[in-house]
């Protein structure tokens, strides 16, 4: 099967990339004496033996060969398949006493492998047989060694949320503490400037005392119910050009606005509305761009 790039071991690519110059290393960050245990799936499986130890050389003062590491290649796990399995742990073990033999005569602090799995089976066996060695992969000490020459500060500019309904004045008027909460909440967070009435008196007298560019309007309130007060504000010369939003739960009320003799208000939604569908909305009446630009 053919695929579209290129497959390449992960040692091969450290390797690669140290030869090119395109990362740098000191050895001696990784000052003590290392060992290489070749894992099935590099060795036995892809042939691959002297990539891992070229590249140990480029990242560590001690490197020490294991033998007869590369000639009989004992698995760390004593045969792998059906003998990693927990229940013959003690048969694996004993099996490893090969590679614990192996692993003391290099006289190495470290022994390294380039598989996960051979470093839980190294593990063991380094603890069962007392050899007081630590166990990593072969990209740790590459990562240790790596030199980076100089930290280069990158400033990340600030991102600047824009607020669509910035600079404009809403007034809502609702009787509902939660959806006057909601609407408040989702208007100011996107830049309007809001105030509140919680019945139809209070909302004309607003009205009647400052200028706003669009009202959202609940239709079943106490007192003046939503009608009403859209009929006032229709009929006000001060008022009749405010831009109106009808925002209601009550949708068979719609008669208390269309059937009047009034100019229709400039938007009308069904509780319960969400932030974007209301946002949009509000933009739409304003004659707002609808895109961040």
């Amino acid at each position: 099967m053919k695929v579209p790039f290129i497959m390449e071991s992960s040692v091969i690519t450290m390797l690669r990339y140290i030869k090119e110059g395109r990362i740098k290393v000191d050895p001696s960050r990784n000052k003590e004496p290392v060992t290489y245990h070749d894992s099935c799936n590099n060795a036995r499986s892809c042939g691959m033996f002297e990539e891992p130890r070229e590249l140990l050389r480029l990242v560590c003062t001690d490197f020490r060969e294991m033998y007869p590491n590369r000639a009989e290649n004992f698995c760390c796990t004593g045969g792998g398949g059906a003998m990693s399995m927990a229940e013959y742990t003690p048969r694996r073990l004993k099996s490893a006493k090969i590679k614990a033999d192996q692993l003391k005569a290099t006289g190495a602090k470290w022994v390294v492998t380039s598989c996960h799995n051979c470093v839980d089976g190294l593990t063991d066996v380094i603890r069962h047989y007392k050899l007081g060695m630590k166990v990593t992969q072969i990209v740790n000490l590459v990562a240790n060694a790596i030199v980076v020459e100089k930290k280069v500060a990158v400033v990340v500019p600030e991102i600047v949320k824009a607020l669509p309904l910035k600079g404009k004045r809403i007034l809502v008027i609702d009787d509902e503490e939660d959806a006057v909460a909601f609407l408040k909440t989702v208007l100011e967070d996107n830049g309007a400037e809001v105030l509140v009435a919680y019945d139809g008196d209070k909302g004309l007298e607003l009205l009647g005392t400052s200028k706003f560019d669009l009202v959202t309007l609940d239709l079943s309130m106490p007192g003046k119910d939503g009608g009403v007060v859209f009929e006032a504000i229709r009929k006000d010369e001060k008022t009749r050009g405010t831009k109106v939003l009808v925002i209601t739960g009550r949708p068979e009320l719609r008669r208390l606005i269309y059937d009047k003799d009034v100019i229709p208000p400039e938007g009308y939604l069904d509780k319960p509305v969400d932030e974007e569908t209301l946002i949009r909305n509000c933009r739409k009446i304003l004659e707002l761009e609808t895109k961040e630009g």
